[in-house]
């Protein structure tokens, strides 16, 4: 351990400034639909990453679709993303991934944040993430003053769209998992510290139903009701759940009607579901469909079917196993404790794991609450993740853990 304790030391005086870092940071709102949030939240990451002497690049994402809620497709546009890259020609390649979007409007009543006690600090994003990004970015910090740092060149990707699916930045991060060794993203953990090895994959989908408007009294019968013809359908789609181990459906949204004398004319709902294997998202897709072609054969109903967007499931294989021995074993070294267990959330490691990239995706802070108005960041996990993830970085570099043999193991089994 000796040849590790200077960066470690240094780690370990951090607390307070990274606390500073992320009190600025959590009060700067930067909700996925806030552009001028997030180009705020940009030039910050962006002044902090300025201690790498790397150009970081500024990337404009292409805009994406909406359904919005007339059921009218608009446009959707996105905060840019943020790249570095660090040695591209180091013999190991490691891809450093983390979100600056939150799920805080701009006009939410949650916006600043409050240190309740020296360990103890509750904001939107705390936890999720922009703790994680300081992790990040102080644990690379650290790393670069090994002796050793030539043999790792790294890559850090930063979106702005994460929450809503990283719809615009899927295929940025995805074209940057390729000739990558290893993927680190810095999703929170759970809140009594373990990390996530193996995620649900997720599919978001809205049904539209379209009727015919008419007067409630004097012309009922040549009313068509959207409202009643898409209730219909969802009792039979929410019949789907647990059709499949581990498949459900959430009717998570629904919009429609007016004035009670109009027969309402559209009505739609939002919907998301989560998956073990990637052919029960295929399974259940395919059957929405179904539902929906028998209803489209009734006298004056159109419904349609628009789906959003999909992560595919994270498996927890051998590669991975021993992925997280190796990790558990950094934090030992630590006197940390460190265990793992699945999830039904889905987060860009789906991603890294459809392109084959053996992948931690939970380095992140330890809070709770995320996605509420409790967001909790346990504070002193700030300096402890940025130990671990920097102990984990030396020991690759040092040839201590060979990183190689994720790659091996998962070939050998696909062999087999």
């Amino acid at each position: 351990m000796n040849k590790y304790q200077a960066p470690l030391q240094w780690l370990s005086q951090q607390k307070e400034p990274m606390v500073e870092l992320l009190i600025k940071w959590v009060n700067i709102n930067s909700g996925t639909e806030n552009l001028e949030g997030l180009e705020k939240m940009l030039l910050t990451i962006t002044e902090a990453l300025q201690i790498f002497g790397e150009q970081i690049e500024n990337i404009p994402l292409e805009p994406g679709v909406k359904l919005d809620n007339n059921g009218e497709i608009r446009k959707l546009h996105f905060g840019n993303a943020l790249r570095l890259i660090k040695r591209p020609e180091s013999p190991i390649q490691i891809l450093l991934c983390g979100h600056m979007d939150t799920v805080y409007h701009v006009d939410s009543p949650f916006q600043t944040a409050n240190r309740i006690d020296d360990n103890t600090l509750v904001g939107p994003g705390a936890t999720d993430m922009k703790g994680g990004l300081i992790v990040m970015l102080k644990a690379l910090e650290a790393f670069e003053q090994f002796d050793q740092k030539d043999q790792i060149g790294w890559e850090v990707i930063i979106n702005p769209d994460e929450e809503i699916g990283s719809l615009g930045s899927e295929p940025l991060i995805r074209n940057s998992t390729a000739g990558k060794d290893l993927g680190l993203i810095f999703e929170p953990s759970f809140p009594d510290g373990f990390i996530v090895c193996e995620r649900k994959g997720s599919t978001n989908f809205t049904i539209v139903s379209k009727g015919v408007s008419a007067h409630a009294g004097r012309d009922f019968d040549k009313g068509r009701n959207a409202i009643t013809h898409l209730i219909k359908l969802l009792v039979k789609v929410e019949e789907l759940n647990g059709t499949r181990e581990g498949l459900t459906i959430n009717l998570g949204h629904i919009f429609g009607g007016g004035p009670t004398n109009i027969v309402p004319d559209l009505a739609l709902c939002r919907c998301n579901s989560r998956m073990k294997k990637m052919e029960d998202a295929d399974f259940l897709l395919n059957r929405v469909e179904e539902l929906i072609e028998e209803e489209n054969k009734k006298d004056g109903v159109e419904i349609e079917f628009h789906k959003a967007s999909y992560r595919p499931p994270k498996k927890f294989d051998i590669a991975h196993q021993h992925l997280f021995d190796d990790l558990k074993e950094c934090s030992q070294d630590l006197s940390q404790s460190l265990s793992w267990r699945p999830s039904g959330g889905v987060c860009d490691g789906n991603i890294f794991a459809q392109e084959g990239l053996t992948t931690v995706d939970t380095l992140g802070v330890i809070g709770s609450g995320i996605h509420t108005y409790d967001e909790t960041t346990h504070l002193d996990s700030l300096t402890e993740r940025a130990r671990l993830c920097a102990l984990f970085l030396m020991k690759i570099a040092s040839h201590a853990i060979d990183i190689n043999r994720y790659k091996q193991m998962n070939a050998t089994v696909k062999e087999q």
